[in-house]
């Protein structure tokens, strides 16, 4: 009996709430701006395919973990000639009064790997639907803080996710 409870208590779970906009982007340019509290754990701002973000929600976690291999277990060789498609979803990772800039970003860094830059008072960002682009910005400097694609191949949302 101990030795379970011992299991219980290495154990960690962490609360995922996921917060979707009402109104799904189909063309066009689109800019908002969102406060979020320094003091806020793990926060995630941006936006994604609406089927993607309710699928993402609503699948078991086992079943999208990255240990899941779809391949077929044949070498035809097949499964590696797929074209490199843009993401279902972009978020900007915010904690602890700052923001986690991936590989990439506008922002020049010596850690190719990512670098972090304080949280400005308000975040904007632009969804460029035709272009398939998401742009994240300090909006009240106006400066770039990281741009990337997504997929725009049917409505996309604004969505905020809450960790912990």
């Amino acid at each position: 009996m101990l030795f379970a409870a011992e299991r219980l208590m290495t154990s960690c779970h962490l609360s995922i709430d996921l917060v979707i906009g009402d109104v799904a982007i189909t063309q066009g340019k689109s800019y908002w701006a969102c406060c979020v509290d320094p003091s806020s754990y793990l926060v995630k701002v941006g936006v994604g395919l609406e089927s993607k973000l309710q699928e993402w929600f609503q699948v078991p976690q086992d079943v999208v973990s990255p240990r899941y291999d779809p391949d077929s277990g044949h070498d035809s060789g097949a499964e590696d000639t797929t074209v490199e498609a843009p993401p279902p979803y972009a978020f900007l990772t915010i904690g602890m009064g700052k923001i986690l800039l991936s590989h990439g970003s506008a922002l020049t860094s010596r850690d190719p790997n990512g670098c972090t830059v304080p949280l400005p008072p308000r975040i904007g960002i632009c969804l460029d639907y035709e272009q398939g682009k998401v742009s994240f910005y300090d909006a009240v400097s106006f400066r770039e803080l990281w741009e990337c694609g997504v997929d725009c191949s049917g409505p996309v949302c604004p969505a905020f996710c809450f960790i912990g």
